[in-house]
């Protein structure tokens, strides 16, 4: 009997040990084959995903618009790199199919700059790389692992070689911050996880909003405020697929918040909503942020305990309270009853900004709403006391404190200038509005109909908002003929799936449809 015992110990004890040294290698080999994505991911908040072989470079090549979204330098650069490292037999066969990421990052002089990452295969002994690079004439040894690749006369890299992995950009500055590797990095496990999700996909972009205030700062001429000052505070990540497409760049994927207190979560677990409160924004609008939800009753709940857990419920109430004390009316009977399931921030190209909510009943409240509110005119009303929006809707509404509105077809419409309320009721009284232009059909036609949170850009209406906002550099890309100029509409949409949203990033075209010449000439 003690024979057994001893025989089933040693028999345990040397599967536990097996075990140990299998796991043990097997993390081992995972870290070192997270390495590449290790540096991809230091301080970026984008990175473009793919895999090096042949196939991808055919795709890409009729990709039109991806190379005009980069620009001419950034696409030089990228296909010189391709000819001198890719193209070449001798050294693609260390690098053949591995994953290539490309990460988007701040560099000096208010500029942004791309690092190019990829993993030196396991098999394959990094020795003998640095041999076959030592042996290219266009390649020179700076220093210790690192090199000069001699583009064309007017273009070099600089190109890493640390731990397996292989670095290029135009900055030493980011093939240095490169070999910074962080062991514990959350964009890291989040492109982790989704790599093992997501299989036979042409290309990924990854996008870390907590990075975001970095990359901002070298691109806006002022400070991170405003519409993007959400920005500063978003701990979320974004994986999108890119959808092959000759007419549009559109990407598909999810977004997932991390962070408890954002105001996005408000939108989590409820339905995706049809909307149409956009249906009455002005012909000029530069962009909007549209949010929809399936109940205001309940919506407001969360709302309230958003407000409890950021410590502003208090001073909510405080504002509702003060209402019902000096005019005896009570708001939360107005809101509660005849807010419906959307409201909407836009600003036009005046750079003017307004905000509206949908009611389910417009000529009541604005009954209701008599004795809180101050006449400018016949169409044009004041709310008397402050942040009542703010209360009930949050931070969307943060900076409309005294707003002057109008009520038009069941949405309260708000500004901060009696004028901008007039200009938009002018617009929408002679029916020029946003809903009636080729271009925003044929965006608002490429994308679900349906939604929880989306922003929408118009470059055209936006470009004075552009000219005052971002570096010229930027500025001139984003009008250039060969740039971005054509491109009339940004959308990001995002629609509820329990604890993350189904988005889709939409950069588009509209191309006027061709008139045959019989019907034309007559």
């Amino acid at each position: 009997m003690k024979k057994i015992v001893i025989l089933t110990s040693a028999l345990f004890l040397g599967v536990a040990f097996m075990a140990y040294v299998y796991f043990s290698k097997l993390g081992i080999d995972n870290d070192a084959k997270d390495l590449a994505l290790q540096s991809a991911t230091n301080n970026a908040a984008l990175v473009f995903s793919f895999q090096n072989d042949k196939g991808f470079y055919d795709i890409i090549e009729g990709q039109q618009l991806i190379q005009q979204v980069l620009g001419k330098d950034k696409m030089n650069l990228l296909k010189q790199l391709k000819t001198s490292i890719i193209d070449d037999n001798v050294l693609n066969r260390y690098l053949k199919d591995q994953q290539v990421y490309i990460s988007v990052l701040p560099d000096s002089n208010k500029t942004l700059n791309f690092l190019i990452t990829v993993q030196i295969q396991r098999d394959n002994d990094i020795k003998k790389f640095y041999e076959q690079l030592k042996l290219k004439k266009a390649i020179s040894e700076n220093a210790k692992d690192l090199y000069t690749v001699k583009l064309n006369d007017s273009l070099s890299v600089y190109l890493g070689v640390h731990d397996q992995v292989l670095t290029a950009s135009t900055s030493l500055k980011l093939i240095n911050d490169a070999n910074v590797r962080l062991t514990e990095n959350p964009f890291t496990e989040y492109i982790k996880e989704n790599n093992r999700q997501i299989k036979n996909v042409l290309t990924h972009v990854y996008i870390n909003f907590n990075q975001a205030p970095l990359l901002l700062k070298n691109i806006i001429a002022g400070n991170i405020n405003g519409e993007i000052a959400i920005f500063n505070k978003q701990n979320s990540f974004a994986v999108l697929n890119y959808n092959f497409s000759k007419e549009k760049i559109l990407f598909s994927g999810n977004t997932e918040l991390k962070d408890q207190y954002n105001y996005l979560k408000l939108f989590e677990n409820i339905a995706a909503q049809n909307t149409s409160i956009q249906n009455i924004l002005p012909d000029n609008t530069a962009n909007y942020a549209l949010y929809a939800y399936d109940d205001y009753g309940k919506w407001l709940k969360k709302l309230n305990s958003w407000q409890e857990q950021t410590k502003i419920l208090s001073k909510n109430n405080a504002v509702i309270k003060k209402v019902k004390d000096e005019y005896r009316i009570d708001l939360n009977s107005i809101f509660t009853t005849y807010t419906k399931n959307q409201f909407i921030l836009f600003q036009l190209s005046t750079s003017e900004k307004l905000g509206a909510i949908s009611l389910s009943n417009g000529e009541k409240v604005k009954q209701l709403l008599l004795d809180v509110s101050a006449d400018y005119n016949e169409d044009i009303k004041l709310f008397k006391s402050a942040d009542i929006l703010y209360s009930y809707f949050g931070e969307p509404f943060k900076k409309f404190g005294r707003p002057y509105y109008t009520i038009v077809d069941n949405n309260l419409v708000v500004a901060n200038n009696a004028s901008t309320v007039q200009s938009f009721l002018n617009d929408y009284k002679h029916n020029r509005l946003l809903i009636q232009t080729p271009q925003y059909l044929d965006a608002v036609n490429q994308i679900s109909t349906t939604s929880n949170v989306s922003y929408y850009i118009n470059t055209k209406n936006s470009a004075d908002i552009f000219r005052n906002n971002i570096q010229l550099p930027f500025y001139k890309h984003l009008r250039g003929d060969s740039g971005l100029k054509s491109f009339d509409t940004f959308y990001y949409q995002m629609s509820a799936d329990k604890n993350k949203f189904i988005t889709n990033l939409l950069l588009n075209k509209y191309l006027k449809p061709e008139i045959p010449d019989s019907l034309s000439n007559r």
